[in-house]
């Protein structure tokens, strides 16, 4: 990368003196004192800046402008032509087209099996947006003119951090790809999750902190000046830090949003992680806005099309990760907070409704103990099965390592859905009505009711699965 050009001399940045008047330029000011002339020179500089910004806003949207309405390939600028075509590139157009191929497959044998319970129409609305939005920022002219304009490839960026990948969390994906592959590598692969190393390093990769860290470290390593200047001079590196920004993307708002219905946050903790990525993420922003050397000379060029300097560009790079991608931080904030009073009212009112039951219940015991006969529990759950069996047969077969589940020791796995009040829900894996037979019939064949899921078919007994429906429905 080319060398930093030389921040001027203090001086050279007041300008010379006034004609004829043989003093210093801050001997000027007359009755004014060091602090006083500090702050009016900082003032100064402050108007100047926002001057530049401004006329760097209007050039770029002017050239834009005359560039969309003219000959693409003879549009002029500051000298140079400005490159507006579209850049399809084979890799991107391939890489898209087979994404979608996938997805249509995937789909036509969900809906052929379980309607559109599983995927619904807007997931799929978000895969296409989202293919979409992937498509405008690597093949459209904002992939062209992010090589010209380090402010375009800024919008890149956030196009593929802050807009793509929740569109394709949203759409779930990789649940749909799976069922585009053949029945036997969907078993393979549905089985893959459920052995015990391969699940402490999914639980590790997808844990809120490792992926927080990763999202913000991805998004500042990036704008490093070396490893950004490496990637435009590099095609194969360039790939690479796109990929890392979708990737890093994509895992950040799966934790937010939790497509699947199992949030690894609450909504209050999401607020706060979404707010504190916000902040960091924002200050290489404040960093290249605020200061007055370019950081990204090998912009200079090509910013130079567009009548723009290095610096100008630079500030509008910073504007853009400023105020759009605050915007949508921002927004997503609003939403989790509001789900987060909607969850906090819901609960209130189910415990204001839980009161009275609550109340005749602790009146009942009190009766029943002042008799003084005392009662063992039955080990039988509903003549189901054996409780303390079934709690044994959980941790025989390894379901901990996938699940979480209320007093198992060990159980708290995060691959599969958490187990917690098992025997009051509605549905068993979202297909079966919650009947101790349904729930028996997926213990032991969960591959034969929902085919490539991530649960395998582990052997288990009628009675063994009987035994453990016994435990979850105690679980309530």
């Amino acid at each position: 990368m080319a060398e930093l050009a030389p921040v001027p001399e203090r001086s050279q940045r007041r300008g010379p003196p006034s004609p004829g008047s043989g003093r210093r330029p801050h001997q000027v000011h007359l009755g004014l004192g060091r602090s006083d002339r500090r702050g009016l020179l900082r003032r100064h500089r402050l108007r100047h800046d926002r001057s530049l910004r401004g006329s760097a806003v209007r050039k770029l949207i002017l050239t834009l402008a005359l560039a969309a309405i003219s000959d693409p390939a003879g549009a002029h600028a500051g000298g140079g032509r400005a490159d507006f075509s579209w850049s399809l590139e084979p890799w991107v157009l391939a890489s898209l087209g087979a994404a979608a191929l996938a997805y249509g497959i995937g789909l036509a044998r969900i809906r052929a099996e379980a309607g559109d319970r599983i995927v619904g129409g807007g997931n799929v609305a978000a895969f296409l947006a989202g293919l979409a939005v992937l498509f405008t920022a690597l093949a459209s002219p904002v992939d062209t003119l992010s090589d010209d304009l380090f402010s375009m490839h800024m919008v890149q960026h956030l196009l593929l951090m802050l807009v793509a990948a929740p569109l394709m969390v949203w759409s779930r994906p990789f649940l749909v790809f799976l069922w585009a592959l053949p029945r036997s590598l969907r078993r393979s692969f549905g089985r893959f999750p459920a052995r015990r190393g391969a699940a402490r390093a999914l639980n590790l990769l997808s844990h809120p902190v490792f992926v927080w860290s990763a999202f913000c470290g991805v998004f500042a390593f990036w704008h490093i000046p070396g490893p950004y200047g490496l990637a435009l001079r590099h095609e194969s590196v360039h790939i690479l830090e796109h990929a890392c920004f979708f990737a890093s993307g994509y895992a950040f708002w799966a934790v937010v949003m939790s497509p699947g219905g199992r949030r690894r946050l609450e909504y209050g903790a999401s607020v706060l992680y979404v707010g504190t990525a916000a902040v960091l993420s924002g200050l290489p922003g404040a960093l290249i806005i605020l200061t007055d050397r370019p950081f990204y000379p090998i912009h200079a060029e090509g910013a130079a099309r567009w009548g723009l300097t290095a610096l100008e560009d630079q500030h509008l790079a910073g504007l853009i990760m400023w105020i759009p991608a605050g915007f949508i931080y921002l927004a997503a904030i609003c939403i989790l907070f509001a789900l987060w009073m909607r969850e906090a009212d819901r609960r209130a009112a189910a415990f204001a409704r839980s009161m009275p039951t609550l109340a005749a219940l602790i009146a009942c015991a009190a009766l029943l103990g002042g008799c003084g006969e005392g009662t063992e529990a039955s080990s039988e759950a509903g003549g189901i099965g054996n409780v303390q069996r079934g709690a044994a047969l959980i941790s025989q077969f390894g379901c901990p390592a996938c699940h979480t589940i209320p007093g198992i020791a060990g159980a708290d796995g995060l691959v599969g859905p958490p187990l917690t009040k098992m025997g009051r829900r509605g549905y068993v894996a979202g297909v079966l009505r919650n009947t101790p037979e349904n729930m028996t019939r997926w213990i032991r064949r969960p591959q034969a009711i929902v085919p490539g899921n991530a649960m395998p078919d582990m052997g288990i007994s009628e009675d063994q699965a009987r035994d453990i429906t016994a435990y979850l429905y105690t679980l309530r």
